[in-house]
């Protein structure tokens, strides 16, 4: 099975699609399934804009309410995680996971689901020392301080992940693991982020929560973003654990008498690390929607080739850094429905992260992994299911968390419902079969209607997700994710000339320019560069290549020649450059 894999979505669905047929015609090939790796933004109407942590003059609609409001619909089997630029009001209704619309699967706050066979887990937000040992308290409309905090990722999730004893093929965060960039090509890494090194060397770049579930769960990938560059690594848990870098990386980083590093936060201690992205990588938490350039960095675009110790790094590209960081992991593999098709040792965990959706970035990249056609297509994880419905008497909404019992009895709690359950679905009582039952809950934008401030206002309360009280229901447990909220705003359907409006990206729209990796990533993920990989898919467009219009985000080809379509790439490189100066870095 072949998935892609995207790094920050922005709310660019349509370029994303577009992009990936565009792969799959080039290439000859066939994408099963689209993985997402944060910053969503499933934004349904203009409302939900006010629920995102987004400085306002940032703030764009996007295309997702075209895919909530049936106008499109996703071409391929997608799965996310939320990030820190998410319509939070909107992803807390599915706090367990859930369908946004129809074929697009939210992951929830941390999540574990099988697809086809496939174990993918996630956790989703970013990490925050000072509000990880909190409850899930926010509600909207937000103030100015909970639109921030409703997105840090919290304790109670992260316990719930470490839980897991089966294995998981795949991992999606937002945030990177802490010390995850000493076992890949850390030179190349410093060079494109100049201002990551004390961080580096201090070993307080990442989140120490998602290191946690790295090291305790070890699945064979693990897939992030949030700061905005490719990056790949390739972990042996083994010398994960016994601190044992390459010399190149003590080198780089200046270890001569030994590791500087920290070792890993208990499973049982507090997480008391300060946030290290959050505050280093991007501005302060109380302005961190602005990116990371407060550190007086401006990323450009760079390109480095892969070196042999960089285990799954196709390239490095320079990019935007980002605000604050997160933890998160998921799951293994189990489940009755699908079967086990874990290829890689458990000891080897392989670590890919990307940038976000723009021309000339390195956003996407495509995988194969053994998969069973003949399970369902989404299934419940049985695990996970075991995992929730024993741990579901701590969650809180409340700002205070609760306390959690010993690990030990945690762990038997598990067992007595994983047996439960495992004897409903053997008596045909429990179907692990994801049913598509999405449903609108909230207005969809409509662009020949204008709201007023008063309705503005009144569509930011929370809506019941009929979803998520189907979930609570097949578990037998309480409903404590808005059980008050408003269940019937009505559905607005879009004015009849927008009806199929969506057009399909063509060959010179945004994807034209956009440079991928395929299935180059061997065992040991260093055999091919970026740079033999991408004039391997340019060298395929013909040299008459249409210059797309700049409204469109695009670039004509790389490879095109002629004064005419060298002075307009100049024109809009020069464009993009000035916005970016202006606005220190747009973060969409």
């Amino acid at each position: 099975m072949k998935i892609a894999i995207e790094g920050c979505c922005h709310g660019e669905l349509d370029n994303i699609y577009g992009t990936i047929k565009l792969l799959e015609q080039r290439e000859n090939c066939k994408i099963d399934l689209v993985l997402i790796c944060g910053d969503f933004q499933a934004i349904r109407n203009t409302s939900d804009m006010e629920c995102m942590s987004v400085p306002p003059k940032f703030r764009e609609l996007g295309t997702f309410w075209k895919y909530y409001s049936g106008l499109a619909k996703a071409p391929y089997p997608t799965i996310f995680i939320g990030g820190n630029h998410e319509a939070s009001n909107h992803l807390w209704e599915l706090y367990h996971g859930g369908w946004v619309c129809e074929n697009i699967y939210y992951l929830g706050h941390a999540g574990v689901i099988n697809y086809k066979g496939v174990r993918i887990g996630g956790i989703s937000g970013i990490f925050k020392s000072n509000d990880y040992r909190k409850g899930h308290y926010e509600t909207s409309p937000y103030t100015p301080q909970t639109i921030k905090s409703v997105y840090h990722v919290r304790d109670y999730d992260v316990q719930k992940v470490l839980q897991i004893q089966k294995p998981v093929d795949i991992f999606l965060s937002h945030d990177w693991p802490r010390g995850i960039e000493r076992f890949g090509d850390v030179g190349e890494l410093l060079r494109v982020k100049t201002f990551f090194r004390e961080e580096a060397r201090t070993n307080t770049l990442g989140s120490p929560a998602n290191e946690q579930i790295l090291t305790k769960i070890q699945p064979a990938w693990w897939f992030a973003a949030h700061l905005h560059v490719k990056f790949a690594a390739l972990v042996d848990h083994e010398k994960w654990k016994n601190e044992d870098y390459s010399d190149e990386v003590k080198r780089v980083l200046n270890l001569r008498n030994g590791p500087y590093y920290q070792a890993s936060i208990n499973q049982n201690q507090s997480v008391k690390v300060e946030n290290p992205d959050e505050i280093s990588i991007s501005m302060s938490d109380d302005d961190d929607d602005e990116d990371c350039c407060t550190h007086g960095q401006r990323s450009t675009e760079k390109k480095v080739g892969t070196r042999v110790d960089n285990p799954d790094e196709i390239s490095i590209s320079v990019s935007d850094d980002e605000d604050d960081e997160d933890k998160d992991d998921t799951p293994e593999k189990e489940s009755p429905v699908p079967v086990q098709v874990q290829s890689e040792s458990p000891k080897i965990t392989k670590f890919l992260s990307l940038d976000k959706c723009l021309p000339r970035r390195q956003f996407l990249q495509v995988i194969d992994v053994p998969s069973d056609d003949s399970a369902h297509g989404f299934s419940y994880d049985l695990e996970w299911l075991a995992i929730t419905k024993s741990m579901h008497p701590y969650l809180s909404v409340e700002r205070q968390e609760y306390r959690l019992p010993s690990n030990e009895d945690i762990q038997m709690t598990i067992k007595k419902e994983l047996t439960q359950l495992e004897a409903m679905v053997g008596r045909g009582e429990l179907d692990l079969k994801i049913p598509n039952n999405f449903q609108p809950t909230a207005p969809t934008f409509n662009p020949s209607v204008q709201w007023n401030h008063e309705q503005m206002v009144q569509f930011q309360y929370p809506f019941s997700n009929p979803q998520t009280s189907d979930f609570c229901k097949m578990l037998n447990i309480q409903n404590k994710i808005n059980p008050h909220g408003v269940t019937d705003f009505g559905h607005e359907k879009v004015a009849p000339e927008q009806q199929n409006s969506f057009v399909e990206p063509q060959e010179s729209s945004f994807s034209e320019s956009i440079r991928y990796s395929l299935t180059t990533l061997n065992d040991d993920m260093s055999t091919l560069t970026s740079e033999e990989v991408e004039i391997s898919v340019i060298n395929k467009v013909p040299e008459e290549t249409p210059i797309p219009d700049n409204n469109t985000l695009s670039l004509e080809d790389p490879m095109a020649t002629g004064e005419d379509q060298k002075a307009k790439r100049q024109k809009i490189v020069h464009e993009e450059n000035v916005l970016l100066e202006t606005v220190e870095e747009q973060i969409l």
